[in-house]
């Protein structure tokens, strides 16, 4: 179990899926069961699955407290390659020190878990968005309560920069979170790309959707801002 925790680390990267020339988004996922104190849990693991993912977030969260600083900066460093769970570790990092950098954080992180989510083919995969954000912690929803004027210029940055989609990371992390990818990793039945992945040709239409998720929340927010300051 301590082995399995403390994979990648030293990177803090997750080592990505090998490449099949015929395939190259083909996926072995298999599972990875923990007991604890009567309880058992299955993951799915396997090329960067959801498993993987928790597994490096312990790692990361049982560190050196001494390392906490530069852990931070090279996960945000690393935003582009690592799945957008990691944003939510630096948001919950920064939160109390950093709110700028970690509502940056946070907003581009749920922006890129939706996004990941929405390609997947298997819809049970949406879930997976509330269960990442949770990780951002008690920290984030304050910020979000209480600094209205941080929110709206992190979300107006997010809107105009593109950074929605400018991620690396496969939506593998996304989509092994669903249903469909447990039943193949219990079944140990690899899943060829189009089981698990839309066709690139519908991306466009995806991001139109989280943009405008994007802007829903930012006219929220101003319209939050506005019924505060027009308060006596």
């Amino acid at each position: 179990m301590r082995a399995f925790l403390t994979a990648s680390l030293g990177a803090l990267c997750l080592a990505g899926p090998a490449i099949s020339q015929e395939d190259p988004n083909l996926r072995t996922p298999s599972i990875y069961v923990i007991e604890h104190e009567g309880v058992r849990g299955e993951f799915v693991v396997g090329d960067a699955a959801w498993g993987d993912v928790l597994a490096t977030l312990s790692a990361v969260r049982s560190a050196d407290e001494a390392q906490a600083e530069a852990i931070s900066q090279q996960l945000w460093e690393r935003r582009d390659l690592n799945p957008p769970v990691f944003l939510f570790e630096v948001a919950r990092r920064e939160a109390a020190s950093n709110p700028e950098r970690a509502l940056e954080a946070y907003f581009l992180g749920r922006a890129r878990s939706v996004y990941d989510a929405m390609r997947c083919v298997d819809s049970t995969s949406m879930e997976v968005v509330d269960m990442a954000s949770q990780y951002a912690g008690e920290g984030i929803v304050t910020l979000l309560s209480e600094r209205l004027d941080l929110a709206e210029p992190a979300l107006e940055r997010l809107l105009n920069s593109g950074e929605a989609f400018s991620s690396q990371a496969s939506p593998w992390w996304a989509c092994s979170f669903g249903q469909a990818a447990y039943y193949a990793a219990v079944n140990n039945s690899p899943m060829a790309g189009n089981e698990w992945l839309k066709v690139e040709a519908t991306w466009s239409s995806l991001q139109d959707t989280v943009r405008r998720n994007i802007e829903g929340n930012l006219l929220i927010v101003q319209s939050a801002r506005a019924q505060a300051n027009a308060q006596p």
